[in-house]
């Protein structure tokens, strides 16, 4: 059947003109987890310079910009892991609950630092106060999602590697 496919034990195997391709869903998580990391840590650098060299009001706020992709991209990457990461158990199991716990909290950081910087800016008197203190839940925001990342780079190459 031409584009078939079926989800089974963690693999996806496409059907393209009687040609098989297998794709192994546990792929999926590293391949998204890198985009909120990225983003949330140029993000940040971007409006710190933003803040410390501005005369007026920001044109481009690219590092706003990349504060909303990062939210979204970090949700994805969050809800991959759920679904196409494999079951653990003893010390692995104890690291991957840190990293759980780490993306859930980086994740929520970066919305709630999404909704700060959207009040800031459409809101009426958001302009004054909520700037200062989204660039500080911003940076809280990118060094939990570092820390994430550490500890998932952590559980892949400590008890993942040669498995």
């Amino acid at each position: 059947m031409c584009g078939a496919y079926s989800i089974m034990h963690g693999n996806i195997t496409l059907d393209i003109a009687n040609s098989s391709v297998m794709f192994d869903t546990s792929q999926i998580h590293p391949m998204l987890v890198h985009f909120p990391i990225a983003l949330a840590i140029v993000g940040v650098v971007l409006e710190v310079l933003r803040f410390s060299f501005r005369k007026s009001e920001s044109k481009l706020p690219c590092g706003e910009l990349l504060l909303y992709i990062a939210a979204v991209s970090a949700v994805v990457a969050l809800l991959s892991g759920f679904l196409f990461t494999g079951s653990f158990s003893g010390k692995p199991l104890e690291v991957r609950n840190m990293h759980l716990l780490l993306a859930s909290l980086s994740t929520a950081s970066l919305l709630l630092t999404s909704l700060l910087y959207l009040f800031a800016r459409f809101g009426k008197q958001g302009r004054t106060v909520f700037p200062k203190v989204g660039l500080t839940f911003y940076i809280v925001s990118a060094i939990l999602m570092g820390a994430t990342g550490h500890v998932g780079g952590d559980l892949v190459y400590t008890y993942m590697i040669g498995l």
